[in-house]
This record gives C-alpha cells, structure tokens and sequence, in this order.
C-alpha cells in the first residue's frame, strides 16, 4: 500500500513526475496522462454517449455519467464493479460539486450546484471534455451564489480515471458574499469501500456509517464526533470516529482515498483516489 500510493504521488506531482506540469493548471492535468513517465498503454479511443438524460463518457477502462443538464456523477462503472458511487443515495446525492456560501453578514447556505446547461467542448478519440454551466442574474439573488459556474468534466484515452475542475465567474456589479468552501464530493458504496488511506502513515479501516446512530454510537462535544459502543465491525468498540482526525493541510493531501478488497467477479483491490495538484505552495 505505501509504495502504491508513493508512486501514485510522484506521477502526479507537479515536481517530480511529469517533466511538463507547470503554468496552465488545466494543462498540467491533461500533460500528466501525455508524459512517458506517467501514461498509460493505450488503449480504445473515448467515446460520448449522450442520452436524454444522462450523458456518458467511457474509454473502455472506466464508464462515468453524468445527468444532463444537471453535471451530477450518478455512477462511475470500473474494475468490475457497475458502480462505485452509493447506489442506495439518490442520484443526486453520490458524486457532485458544492459550496457553502453567505450573502454579507447573512446566515450560511449550502448547495450542490446544479447546471442548466449543457455542451460538449471537445469530442475525439483522445479526449472528451464536457461543460455544465449555471449562470446568474438578479432575479436569482438570495436563493444562488452571485456567480456563473462552470463545471468540467475530461476523459483521456488510456486513463484509469477522470479530470474536473469548476470556472467561478463574478462580475464587479453583482453583490458581494462570502465563500465559506468549495468542493467535488463523491460518496461510495458503503458494502465496497471501507478502508481509507490518507497518507502513508494514516490509513485503515473505517466505521460504516450505520455506527454514527441507531444505538450503535453515542454523539460527543460536537456533531462530528461519536463513541461507537457497539459498531458493526466490533473491533472498533470504544473508538471514537470523528473526521478531523482524518484532516490534513491542503498542501499536503496530494492523495487520498477508498480501497474496496473485493471487486466480485474480478477478485482484485479496487480504489478511488482523489489527486489534487492545485494546492501549490
């Protein structure tokens, strides 16, 4: 496990794997999976299936869909597995942008941003690139962040996974808020992924979320805290879960992610990471 996920962080590093990551950071996203260092054997060319409502890219490696107009992950099909993402959520509520934001000296909002636009940016056998946007205007104040957003999604041939990052947009005429956070979140199958790796030294296996209530746990001093008394796993009896302690500084979580042990038919260590080269110091 840590020389997986050593490797994994010296390919993705803008310092130490590829040669060419540096200025643009969209593009160093995209010369990561270009780089000798770090690409792949190629594989089928990517392909886009658009349908009325959802919208899927696929190369063969992995399948990910997403609705249309809306930009949510709904389901990310890899290693034998149909899907990675909590198929027991509703769709709305497994792979998505949000933000917690104010208008000033206002109380706090959370929204998982929905786009009402949809198009395709580029289209080949390389790379798929598609866009979901959600603009504003005045009639939109207070109930939506004074922002346009658009969302990205890229798929890349012989790349066991997929690229996003979001434009935030703000004109000088529209009002002023505050941006508490801002995050792509993805939530996994409970009966798959149950270990997680934070850094070398910080990974194990982890409560389900069925021990944080029904009995099974006593809330603590605050709501992301909880003594588990009798957790499905019982040899976490008497620990306390709570997700700071899992927190890092941004600079130093290059990686992280879920390990699934068992990917039924296929019978082979199954992960999500989620890499990060933004946060440079």
């Amino acid at each position: 496990m840590t020389s997986t996920l050593r490797r994994i962080i010296d390919c993705f590093s803008d310092c130490s794997g590829c040669k060419t990551c540096k200025g643009n950071a969209r593009q160093d996203m995209l010369n990561m999976n270009q780089d000798t260092n770090c690409a792949p054997m190629l594989t089928q060319g990517v392909r886009l299936h658009i349908q009325d409502r959802y919208v899927v890219m696929d190369n063969g490696i992995d399948q990910v869909s997403l609705s249309k107009p809306g930009g949510i992950v709904t389901g990310i099909r890899y290693n034998g597995i149909d899907n990675l993402l909590e198929v027991r959520n509703k769709e709305t509520n497994r792979g998505y942008w949000d933000l917690h934001w104010n208008e000033i000296g206002g109380k706090g909002i959370f929204d998982v941003i929905q786009g009402t636009s949809y198009r395709v940016i580029v289209e080949n056998e390389e790379q798929v690139e598609i866009s979901f946007t959600r603009t504003w205007n005045h009639s939109l104040e207070g109930k939506y962040i004074p922002l346009n957003i658009d969302k990205r999604f890229i798929m890349l041939r012989g790349s066991s996974g997929f690229y996003s990052y979001a434009i935030y947009e703000h004109f000088r005429e529209w009002p002023g808020f505050e941006l508490g956070e801002t995050r792509i979140t993805f939530k996994l199958r409970k009966d798959k992924f149950q270990y997680m790796a934070v850094a070398d030294n910080r990974q194990r296996y982890m409560p389900f979320p069925d021990d944080r209530s029904n009995g099974r746990g006593i809330p603590l001093a605050y709501p992301e805290a909880v003594l588990l008394v009798n957790p499905l796993d019982q040899r976490l009896t008497g620990e306390v879960d709570d997700k700071y302690q899992y927190s890092c500084e941004n600079k130093d979580l290059r990686v992280h992610g879920w390990i699934c042990f068992d990917s039924g038919k296929s019978h082979q260590v199954t992960s999500l990471d989620l890499v990060d080269l933004l946060n440079r110091t």
